[in-house]
């Protein structure tokens, strides 16, 4: 557990460094080797091999000496005996150089005893040939001839032996360095190869280690990553270390987790959108209905409006006739008195006109009461209309309660001719009075014929506002539709990812559900209201259009 919390770096490290100090043990554990090697090498040439080589040497000059001898006493020149005698002292000279330098050099105590005994027998051997010399010097050949075969030859031979000897001890040493030496590199070499073979062995453990600490999460990752790119975030990823690679799993474990609320978020969000497209598009649609209903309801108003404002102005131009009627009559009341015949056909005239002022105050009336009923329909915008409805109702009744008076009066002046003047002068004041309220009716009609132009201009503007809220309806209801194609692709996208079941989602689409039912409940409703609201008006006798224009 500790190794799989180590970093990567560190666990590098380790692995590397363990590698490293192995190679320097061998490397160290090499050039140990090596220094023996070289130590040996240097004992056997500088110092074993040099002993044998002056040893030689000695050897060598020994017999240059004895051939030496033998020459002189082979020759009859005192020359050549002169020139053998310095060869050999000449040799004797070399011989006691290397003496010097092998006394210098043995340290073993056998060598130096080899060594000293070897001297011993050499100066017997110098004494020897110095006697064997100062015999030939003497011509003593014969002599010389005894001396060296009985004498000299047989120190000659001990000192060579001796020399021999030496040799033989100085080889046996250069031998057994030699055999140490290959003992030291066949230990050497197995110690190197041990040691090579468990430098490899470790850092093959080492590496497959390593790469198995580092590949293993990676190939979770990998393995993770391929199963996010299918878009399943289900996967589940267990991290049992903290280096790296554990970090790297923990990260992705968080970034799963995060993708997978977002999901389900966006998914719920998608879902909202998708509910909320419906009931917009189903309460745009119901609004475009009842955005319909009523222009359909505002232009058969704004008929009805044009069709009163038209009767207004036709009442108002009656009643300026009957005003002009009513002046005249007056001015001919006046002038009544002048004939009875006069009065009795101003009177048949008066009559006559009465009874048009009868009808037209009897139609006032039937106008006033379909302005009231249409007052009655425009709910809140027709009170001021409705109130001016009832004041010409009221003055149409005067003009016609009044308008029967004076009919009565007109029918009993033609049998009271007599008392036409006095009547007349009565009848002056009723038909000033008949020509003010005629008056008043005309400017009435002006005033409701003004108040049903503004009437007729506000239904204009909300005929356009009308039509202008179905215009808007409809967009608004085309793009509830786009954004409710739109959510779906989103959700067809949500789709691909595969998160873990909750209830949640199924709650939102159930509330979805309930809205847009409650949505398509209030639209059936809408025409329902309509119908029912057309039946209260049949009840209630309320004329339509067709009687209105009919009147």
């Amino acid at each position: 557990m500790m190794f799989n919390n180590m970093k990567i770096g560190m666990r590098l490290g380790s692995g590397f460094g363990v590698v490293v100090i192995l190679l320097i043990i061998v490397a160290i554990l090499a050039i140990s080797r090596l220094a023996q090697q070289n130590d040996m090498l240097n004992l056997v040439v500088n110092d074993r091999y040099s002993k044998m080589a002056i040893v030689t040497g000695i050897k060598q000059e020994t017999t240059v000496i004895a051939i030496g001898l033998r020459n002189m006493m082979l020759t009859d020149s005192r020359d050549d005996m002169k020139k053998q005698e310095g060869a050999i002292l000449e040799s004797k000279n070399k011989i006691a150089e290397s003496v010097d330098k092998l006394q210098k050099i043995i340290i073993l105590p056998k060598g130096k005893e080899l060594l000293q005994r070897a001297m011993d027998n050499r100066i017997k051997y110098v004494d020897g040939y110095k006697s064997l010399i100062s015999i030939i010097n003497e011509g003593k050949k014969d002599e010389a001839r005894v001396y060296l075969t009985n004498v000299l030859r047989p120190i000659l031979a001990a000192y060579q032996a001796s020399l021999n000897t030496l040799y033989d001890f100085q080889n046996e040493l250069v031998q057994t360095a030699l055999k140490e030496a290959a003992e030291s590199y066949n230990m050497a070499r197995n110690v190197m190869l041990a040691l090579v073979g468990i430098a490899l062995a470790m850092a093959a453990g080492i590496g497959f280690w390593v790469t198995r600490s580092i590949t293993k999460p990676l190939n979770i990752a990998v393995n993770v990553s391929n199963r996010l790119a299918e878009g399943d975030l289900t996967t589940k990823i267990e991290v049992t270390s903290k280096d790296e690679t554990g970090q790297l799993l923990a990260a992705m474990q968080n970034m799963v987790g995060k993708l997978s609320q977002v999901v389900t978020d966006v998914r719920s969000a998608s879902d909202s959108l998708s509910s909320a497209s419906e009931e917009v598009s189903a309460t745009a649609q119901s609004m475009s209905q009842a955005t319909s209903e009523q222009a359909a309801s505002v232009e058969e108003t704004s008929a009805s409006i044009e069709q009163m404002s038209a009767s207004i102005n036709q009442n108002t131009e009656n009643a300026k006739v009957t005003d002009g009627m009513a002046s005249k009559a007056a001015k001919e009341a006046t002038e009544g008195g002048e004939s009875v015949q006069q009065t009795v056909s101003a009177m048949k005239e008066i009559a006559k006109k009465i009874s048009i002022i009868d009808d037209i105050a009897y139609q006032t009336n039937l106008l006033a009461l379909n302005a009231a009923i249409e007052a009655a329909r425009a709910g809140e915008h027709g009170k001021g209309f409705a109130v001016v409805a009832a004041e010409v109702r009221k003055l149409a009744e005067r003009s016609q309660v009044a308008a029967q008076e004076i009919g009565e009066l007109a029918s009993s002046s033609v049998g009271m001719a007599e008392k036409a003047g006095k009547l007349l002068d009565e009848m002056v004041p009723s038909i000033s009075k008949t020509s003010d309220l005629v008056q008043e009716i005309s400017a009435a009609s002006e005033e409701q014929s003004a108040g049903v132009s503004q009437i007729n201009t506000a239904m204009s503007q909300l005929s356009q506002i009308t039509q202008q809220n179905a215009s808007a309806s409809e967009e608004l209801a085309a793009t509830a539709e786009d954004m409710s194609g739109q959510a779906d692709q989103l959700q067809q996208t949500m789709g691909f990812f595969k998160v873990e079941a909750n209830g949640a989602g199924s709650q939102q689409r159930q509330a979805t559900a309930n809205r847009v039912a409650a949505s398509n409940n209030i639209q059936a409703a809408r025409p329902a209201k309509a119908k029912a609201k057309a039946a209260m008006h049949a009840l209630a006798g309320i004329p339509n259009e067709a009687e209105f224009a009919r009147f």
